[in-house]
This record gives C-alpha cells, sequence and structure tokens, in this order.
C-alpha cells in the first residue's frame, strides 16, 4: 500500500504531457536504456502505479467527486455549469480531450516498451499488464462519452509523430466500443481478482463492471439518439445491450454481493461512503485508499463539516434529488403533498438512503461529541442555542442555495484535520442496476432479474420491495413512455448513485435534455409559515429573503435571477463536446461534432 501512495505523488510530480498536437516538438517521457526498461516485475509494477493517479479522486482542496453533479439537475450552484447553459464555446473540449490523449499515450508508453522475459512473465506480472488493458480501455471510455467518434490510439504514436503519420481518422463510435470492450476482455483474462489486494489495484471484477458500463452506455445511446446527427451509422443498440447481459451473467458467478452489515437500514449504504477502510467490504471492487502518515488525504471531511455542496460557490442539492426517493414501504411519494413543505416531515418514512445522503433533522454535519445534531423549531430566545439549522444565511461556499446539504461521506468518526475517507471507484451495485436496465431494454426483464437487482439493492438500503406495476405520474420520464420497470430501475439509479458522478452520463446517453432545457431546479420550501424558515433569527429571516429567490408557491428558486428562462442546453449540439480547433488543423481527416 505504502508503495502505491508513494508512487501516485511520483506521478504528480511529473507534470502534465502534451496532447497529440504536441507529438512534434515533446521529448519522450523517459529515456530506455540497452532495452532494459519494464523488463521486471518491479519496474512494471512502479510504471502501472504512476497510472492510478489519474482514477478519480477527492482533492486537498476541494470536494472532488461529491460536487461533481452540479454538472446535472443533482445540485443547483451559483457557479452553475456552462455545459448546462449552452455557454461552451469551440475550445471548451480542449482540456478533456487533452486529458484523455495525454493519458492514453502513457498507457501504450508502457505496452510499447514492456519487454518482460516470458519466463519471467508470472501471473502478478500478467495481472499489471492487466491493469494497462484496464486504463486504456476507461480513456477510451471517457473520451467516447465526451466526443462521441475518436481516433483509436492502440499504439504508442510517438513512432510516427509526422503530420502525416498523424492523419488518423477517427472510429465510428460503436467501433470505438467494441475496441474498449476487447481490452476489458484481455484485461478479464490477465487480471488477480479483487480478493488478491483487497480492491486496492484493478482487479478482474472491477474491469467487467467497467464492460457492463461501456456496453449500457453505448446501447442506451443508440437507442436514444437514433435517426439524429449523434447516432452511430449502424444502430447496434441491442448487440451492445446483450453485452452487459453476457458479461453480467459472468460477473454474477464471482461471488460478490452487496454488503449488508450494520443494524439500522441505511447503515450498509452509508458504510460505503464515510469508512476510511474499504478492503473488507468485497462490495467495493475498486477504491481509493487515503492516509495522513503516507500524506495522502483530502479535505471533503473538512468541507461537509462547514456545510459545503461545491468549494466554487454557493450550491445545495435540489429538491427534484430529494422527490426520486420512495417511502421506506416502497410506495411513491406525491412531492404536492402538503407534508413535503415541512422540512422535517421530509425525510420522514422515506428510503434511508435519503436520509444517507442529505443532511436532515438530527444529522450532524460532524460526529464530534460536541457537534450539535441539525434540529428545526420556531425560533425563541429560549430555543436559539438548540437550533442548528441548514446554513440559508450562511456565507461564501458554505451557504446552502436550496437548505439541502449533503451528508454522503460524513465521517463518523470524525478527527480534526485532513480527510482520511476511502472514496469507492467501482461497486458492485452498477453491475446490478446495468443489468437490470439492459435487460428492461430488451425486454427481458423478468422477475428473476429483479429479483437479483432491483429488489436486492431496495432491500439491503432498506426499502420494502413492491414488484413495479404501475407508472408514477410525478416521475419525470423526459417525454418517454417508459414501462413501470424501466421507471423503477432509473429512479433506483439516481438513489443508488447520488452524487457519485453518474447523473450527467444517464442524462446524455437518455438523451434527457427536457430535464434540462427551460429548467434551473429548485430548493425547500421556504414560505413564511414554514418550519425551515420560522427556525432563523429576525435578522436571519431578513438576510434570507433578501438573497433567497423564492418561486409563488414559496419554494426557493435560487437561480431564478441568473437563468432567468432556465438553462438553455442546445440540444443540437451539447450532447458531446467539440473537437479542439488546433486538433483539426493537425489531423485533417477529423469531422467537427455537430453544430460546432
Amino acid at each position: 500500500m505504502k508503495k502505491i501512495l508513494i508512487m501516485a505523488l511520483v506521478a504528480a510530480s511529473i507534470g502534465s504531457l502534451s496532447s497529440c498536437a504536441d507529438f512534434l516538438d515533446r521529448e519522450p517521457m523517459t529515456k530506455p536504456e540497452a532495452g532494459t526498461f519494464l523488463t521486471g516485475q518491479i519496474q512494471v509494477e512502479n510504471y502501472i502505479n504512476g497510472l492510478y493517479i489519474t482514477l478519480p479522486s477527492f482533492s486537498k482542496f476541494g470536494m472532488g467527486v461529491r460536487s461533481e453533479e452540479k454538472n446535472s439537475d443533482n445540485i443547483i450552484a451559483e457557479k452553475y455549469d456552462p455545459r448546462l447553459h449552452g455557454q461552451n464555446n469551440q475550445f471548451s473540449g480542449a482540456s478533456d480531450w487533452q486529458t484523455g490523449f495525454q493519458n492514453l499515450r502513457k498507457v501504450n508508453y508502457f505496452f510499447y516498451y514492456y519487454k518482460v522475459p516470458q519466463e519471467l512473465e508470472t501471473q502478478d506480472v500478467l495481472s499489471l499488464k492487466g491493469e494497462a488493458y484496464f486504463f486504456r480501455a476507461y480513456w477510451h471510455f471517457y473520451l467516447l462519452k465526451k466526443f462521441g467518434p475518436i481516433p483509436v490510439m492502440d499504439s504508442f504514436w510517438d513512432e510516427n509523430a509526422t503530420v502525416g503519420g498523424l492523419q488518423i481518422p477517427a472510429k465510428s463510435r460503436n467501433e470505438v466500443a467494441k475496441f474498449i470492450l476487447s481490452d476489458l476482455e484481455q484485461a478479464k483474462g490477465m487480471l488477480n481478482s479483487r480478493s488478491k489486494y483487497s480492491g486496492i489495484r484493478v482487479n478482474k471484477e472491477a474491469a467487467m463492471v467497467l464492460a457492463m458500463n461501456v456496453a449500457l452506455y453505448e446501447g442506451t445511446w443508440e437507442k436514444y439518439h437514433a435517426g439524429s446527427d449523434f447516432a452511430s451509422p449502424a444502430n447496434e443498440s441491442a448487440y451492445f445491450l446483450g453485452e452487459v447481459l453476457k458479461w453480467g451473467d459472468e460477473l454474477f458467478k464471482c461471488g460478490i454481493d452487496l454488503y449488508k452489515a450494520g443494524v439500522n437500514p441505511g447503515d450498509a449504504y452509508a458504510a460505503l461512503f464515510n469508512s476510511t477502510d474499504l478492503s473488507g467490504i468485497d462490495e467495493v471492487l475498486l477504491w481509493r485508499k487515503y492516509s495522513n502518515e503516507e500524506g495522502v488525504f483530502h479535505s471533503v471531511n473538512a468541507n461537509l463539516k462547514a456545510g459545503v455542496v461545491d468549494t466554487e460557490g454557493a450550491a445545495g442539492i435540489t429538491q427534484s434529488l430529494v422527490d426520486n426517493y420512495l417511502n421506506a414501504d416502497g410506495t411513491f411519494i406525491n412531492p404536492k403533498d402538503e407534508k413535503f413543505k415541512d422540512f422535517i416531515k421530509t425525510f420522514e418514512g422515506r428510503d434511508p438512503r435519503l436520509i444517507q445522503t442529505v443532511m436532515n433533522e438530527g444529522a450532524k454535519f460532524a460526529s464530534a461529541t460536541t457537534a450539535r445534531p441539525m434540529h428545526l423549531e420556531a425560533y425563541t430566545e429560549t430555543a436559539k442555542d438548540k437550533i442548528s439549522a441548514p446554513k440559508l444565511a450562511g456565507d461564501g461556499n458554505s451557504r446552502s442555495l436550496t437548505g439541502y446539504h449533503t451528508r454522503l461521506g460524513i465521517d463518523t468518526t470524525f478527527v480534526n484535520g485532513n480527510g482520511e475517507t476511502a472514496l469507492p471507484v467501482i461497486r458492485y451495485a452498477e453491475a446490478l442496476l446495468a443489468y437490470a436496465e439492459a435487460a428492461a431494454e430488451l425486454g427481458q426483464c423478468t422477475e428473476d432479474v429483479l429479483t437479483k437487482t432491483l429488489k436486492a439493492l431496495r432491500e439491503r438500503a432498506g426499502v420494502t420491495y413492491v414488484k413495479p406495476a404501475s407508472r408514477d405520474a410525478n416521475f419525470s420520464s423526459f417525454g418517454y413512455e417508459l414501462t413501470p420497470v424501466l421507471q423503477e430501475i432509473r429512479r433506483e439509479r439516481r438513489s443508488e448513485l447520488a452524487l457519485q458522478g453518474f447523473r450527467l452520463d444517464d442524462l446524455m446517453r437518455w438523451k434527457a435534455d427536457k430535464l434540462i432545457v427551460g429548467q434551473r431546479g429548485r430548493g425547500a420550501y421556504v414560505g413564511d409559515e414554514s418550519i425551515l424558515f420560522g427556525a432563523f433569527s429576525p435578522e436571519n429571516q431578513k438576510t434570507i429573503r433578501e438573497r433567497l429567490t423564492v418561486d409563488e408557491q414559496g419554494w426557493a428558486d435560487p437561480m431564478a435571477g441568473t437563468l432567468t428562462n432556465g438553462y438553455q442546453f442546445h440540444a443540437d449540439r451539447d450532447y458531446l463536446l467539440p473537437i479542439p480547433p488546433s486538433e483539426l488543423e493537425l489531423n485533417k481527416t477529423l469531422h467537427q461534432n455537430p453544430k460546432w
């Protein structure tokens, strides 16, 4: 473990490499001597360790993945996402393009200089090579989601780094997806199982879940974007959705199961995000460890303690996300019910994951014994010392725009100083959700499928499983006539994966612009008579009324003055990012994405 953490720091200090536009004037990353580079297990392991720093992480100064979903309808932020508002320009894809191809170059550099003799290729060495295939698949998937058709970087391009040599055409998106799956097939055959390193290294099961995510993404993208400028030449939706099931059937044989420890409903779910060590939780197939002792830590715990949802400015979780969660008995909620104007009652009798994800009555921003739990009651001089309300009247990035703060990942052991809570990167739950969705899209979602996917997830969370049989009139289906089964699978996906970086990808592949265009999100009810508003002093009530716009019904509408007509996402353009102009100038075979 120490070696992994140290190598991550070393890799960070190397600095960034250039994109393929800079190949002609870049020195090699390193200079192998006499063909001895990457000839033994130690050299191979050290190099592969350096690739781990590119995986999702918490940062030392920000919220990392916890605030990423301000790019969707899960978080409202003062510093809103420009893509949602149609404000991207021709250069908006430059950083993502560079990041993706930089990291692909690092992986292909490994393949080019890998010279381990066959007699020294132990299972551990082959597993390290399998990790390289995983990383190459991971970064191609990253680029596919952002740009669609791209050149497949399946070799070390430096060897033909001439203008002519870099005229590499983009492959269609379904060809890119098939290449990714082939790399993951290679990886699966080489990688050790999760049990070898307790999930701290890339493993066979993690590669299989990534493959399912890739196939689901491409299969649903091709289905819902069919006939548009974003579609592949040949619609192979059924093929990719079938691949999800194929990979899933094999994964199920690996014996992974959902983590169910804990007496109270929701405890097992919360433990996935507020623990420092996930090695004993098999469901977490790949995770990042943080350690003060090793000098690798983050500031997420301190930010959560302060009520921060987004470090770039005031923000808050949306009422839309809160309304997504079922009642604990498995029935639908009616968000128009008067009881949901009561902040406390909003959380009562609900899916325990809501309570573990969003700060609520009785929950602490920090778990120190001196910390006060959130508590609302009418403000009086007598009661004021007991009240701990959402930070609607706060300042800076700790101010809530909606009344809803992030609870997911609160350190239940709370230690002052640097954060050490672990970050799950790939979970088994992702596979269950992908399998259920693919089966539903193919019309193959039998009772057996629902039992091992949707039912298992809900019962682990403490929600009574009710077989999907009717449509929820309040469920946002963005114009599609979803079956009750598909409706509940999509609901489950949003609840199980909230604030973990999945929501934008889901909206993009489902062609869900109707959930974006003209929308801006709202927050909790803050009418004059509400328990939430009444918990503040007269002075703070005045501050809230000056700062926070409410709609005609009294619900927080924090972006009304900024996004007057809601987000102006361009449905004919913004599903993909623009290819950087410098890349188009260098590689004349590339074609710009639609409407850019």
